[in-house]
């Protein structure tokens, strides 16, 4: 096996310019909705959601499956969504207030998450298939884990991956104390293309499965072979991100910024590795993007700051 180590430049090359136009494509994710209450104030969020609002930056159509409340903080969370560039078109109402998560964040600015449960994203329905496989298809479905503990998010989640035919699946771990199991994320591992974590939950993953983890590389290979993914990912914060996709193993540094908080800098990273995965980038291109918007996203405020494809290394005219 390779190291899997970059020169610096090769680290930090994104695509060229030169190179052919963006296809379009069609994004869904399905998940949570709410509100963070961060200590300056709330903030909409909820992990693929976040991803999904990050992939319509890059020129993406986005829908995203949820549920609201019947309440304010609903009907300012359609608002927000919207406002973001994603479509409210499958964002149902039920009779459950609208979810919130209370953060706060450390000195280092890393965020606690405390969830209020029930939330009305608890009791989302199946999708209509038609919906989602309107205007061509889907290029890449979306999905986490803390929606998932619910036998009807997870019905749900199962036929979308279906009507999606062979769009990948990505799967951000984003584990929460008390809010998975080791059964669930073998289940949306198994049912998933690529995987994305970070360091700590590579540990923990690697422990609760038996996994190779005594490198990055090795554990991605373990894991691939386990679950029989393409591709693993794991981020290290300010030491950059590994990715192992289709056999190639590759390692890049993150960009070295002026932390805010990191609240979203994962599902930033994340939304960059899903694009990649659409446009069919080399793995060392996938990183040079993802690691640049999550290091942006770190140097901002809030989990989705405004940010431009310029800001990643892209042209602004990408998409046919």
């Amino acid at each position: 096996m390779t190291s899997g180590r970059l020169s610096p430049a090769a680290r930090q090359k994104p695509p060229s310019a030169a190179a052919p136009p963006d296809r379009a494509c069609t994004v869904v994710g399905i998940g949570e909705l709410l509100w963070d209450l961060l200590p300056d104030g709330p903030r909409l969020g909820g992990a693929p959601f976040n991803v999904i609002a990050h992939l319509a930056r890059f020129g993406c159509r986005a829908r995203y499956i949820t549920a609201v409340g019947r309440d304010e903080l609903g009907r300012r969370a359609t608002a927000e969504v919207g406002r973001l560039g994603v479509a409210t078109t499958e964002i149902q109402v039920n009779e459950q207030p609208t979810g919130v998560a209370r953060v706060s964040v450390d000195a280092e600015g890393s965020p606690e998450f405390e969830i209020v449960t029930p939330a009305a994203y608890e009791a989302t329905e199946a999708p209509d298939r038609r919906a989602v496989i309107a205007d061509g298809g889907v290029d890449l479905v979306v999905v986490g884990t803390l929606a998932q503990r619910f036998p009807g998010v997870r019905s749900a989640t199962r036929q979308l991956v279906d009507s999606a035919d062979d769009a990948p699946v990505l799967y951000d771990v984003n584990l929460r104390p008390g809010c998975w199991s080791t059964e669930l994320v073998g289940g949306l591992m198994a049912s998933a293309n690529v995987v994305k974590m970070n360091a700590d939950e590579q540990a923990v993953l690697a422990f609760e499965f038996g996994l190779a983890s005594s490198t990055i590389e090795l554990f991605a290979r373990a894991a691939c072979d386990r679950f029989t993914l393409r591709g693993v990912c794991v981020t290290r914060g300010p030491s950059g991100a590994a990715l192992l996709l289709d056999d190639v193993y590759r390692e890049a540094p993150a960009p070295r910024v002026d932390v805010v908080d990191t609240v979203g800098a994962g599902d930033a990273f994340a939304a960059g590795l899903g694009y990649g995965l659409i446009q069919s980038w080399t793995v060392s291109e996938i990183l040079s993007v993802a690691t640049r918007l999550g290091a942006l996203v770190a140097s901002r405020p809030g989990a989705i700051p405004a940010w431009d494809r310029a800001d990643v290394g892209l042209p602004q005219a990408g998409l046919s």
